[in-house]
């Protein structure tokens, strides 16, 4: 975004997050992981808002990305909306809609039929600006360096993809989006898991030369970052997925420049902490072997992956751009870990993306690890829909 669409977003943001106090009975909408991040940004002392009297939902059914909603957070109760009547009817009462802004026009229409007049939306460019100034509130606490941009600039060019080169991982089996994507020439599709069918949607695949293609099924991204790893040398180097990448182009020119080694995404903000939240998605069997493997077979590691499991922030996604040695570093540890954790745990029918989502733990543990050592930027990511 750039400088008058922070500034008026940040405006917004100001202003609901005063108007909010004049509410005593506050309700959030949405019973996901931002709603979770709005209580975890309460409970760390950062977020002055009013103990919510409950969480309203659609359904209790969760849609295709997620679980199910919770029974409560944070013994707060989660209704559904067109079930639920409170105990009172008052004018201090107030619904705060935090589910993604793609959502907001369905979610309107219901509370348009219910009890609640006073309905406030927090928009996307909200929800970033709060995240980012949350997180840099907790990493000045921690004593962690913290360096974001999130400010736009023309699309020079950044050269030819010699020096710098993003893999877009996309595969057979990817939602058409209606949103087009801007062609740059620093980006590379990357058919991921090509090797399990005939069908090609990339010119580049993850099936040619050293590869891992067969196990994307349990892998997704990873077998594109294990392909750019072992198939190609160029200085700077990442992924990003076939619906998220890097928001802003600064912080290639801060790579180029030599002024960072690193680029990753917005820390997210996660309830109760990071072990608790994979516990959420029933992925803990895995988490525990992960912590194990990696006290036996990289202990100067482990100290940190017991800290971040007890803490509320990790990198998602495992979308990032590093300096080729840096990578190279980060996959030898990420692969040897995961590798390690897929020979102690069987295979299992419908846990195909557990490796998946716990690589992004491995990803956190490696950057939080090294986050003195590296020069590291964080920046927004684009969702495409």
């Amino acid at each position: 975004m750039n400088d008058l669409i922070y500034e008026c977003a940040k405006r917004e943001l100001d202003t609901l997050l005063h108007k909010l106090k004049e509410y005593k009975h506050l309700y959030i909408y949405s019973a996901g992981n931002r709603a979770k991040e709005i209580i975890q940004m309460r409970k760390l002392g950062f977020l002055d808002i009013n103990r919510p009297e409950c969480f309203l939902v659609t359904e209790m059914k969760g849609n295709r990305e997620s679980v199910d909603n919770p029974r409560e957070i944070e013994g707060i109760p989660v209704c559904v909306l067109n079930e639920y009547v409170p105990e009172y009817l008052t004018e201090d009462m107030a619904v705060l809609v935090v589910a993604m802004e793609h959502y907001h026009h369905a979610i309107g229409k219901s509370l348009g039929d219910s009890i609640f007049e006073n309905v406030f939306y927090l928009s996307d460019i909200m929800e970033r600006i709060l995240v980012a100034e949350c997180v840099a509130f907790y990493y000045q606490r921690a004593g962690i360096p913290f360096y974001m941009t999130d400010m736009s600039v023309s699309d020079r060019g950044f050269g030819d993809g010699r020096a710098l080169m993003t893999y877009r991982v996309q595969c057979a089996q990817d939602i058409k989006l209606d949103e087009e994507r801007k062609v740059r020439n620093w980006v590379t599709p990357i058919q991921a898991g090509a090797a399990l069918t005939d069908k090609r949607v990339c010119e580049v695949t993850d099936a040619d030369g050293d590869n891992m293609s067969e196990k994307n099924p349990y892998y997704n991204e990873m077998t594109g970052l294990y392909w750019l790893w072992k198939n190609t040398n160029i200085p700077f180097s990442g992924i990003c997925h076939y619906r998220r990448e890097f928001e802003s182009d600064v912080v290639l020119q801060l790579l180029l420049d030599g002024r960072v080694d690193v680029a990753l995404p917005m820390p997210a903000i996660v309830y109760p902490d990071l072990k608790g939240y994979y516990k959420n998605w029933g992925v803990e069997a895995y988490y525990n072997v992960m912590l194990e493997t990696i006290r036996e077979m990289e202990p100067d590691y482990y100290e940190t992956a017991v800290w971040c499991s007890e803490h509320e922030i990790f990198y998602p996604n495992n979308i990032f751009i590093a300096r080729r040695d840096i990578l190279e570093d980060y996959c030898q540890f990420s692969f040897r870990i995961l590798d390690e954790v897929e020979y102690r745990m069987e295979k299992r029918d419908g846990e195909k993306q557990k490796r998946c989502w716990l690589s992004e733990h491995v990803t956190t543990i490696y950057f939080m690890k090294h986050c003195r050592d590296y020069r590291i930027v964080f920046s927004n990511l684009k969702r495409y829909w």
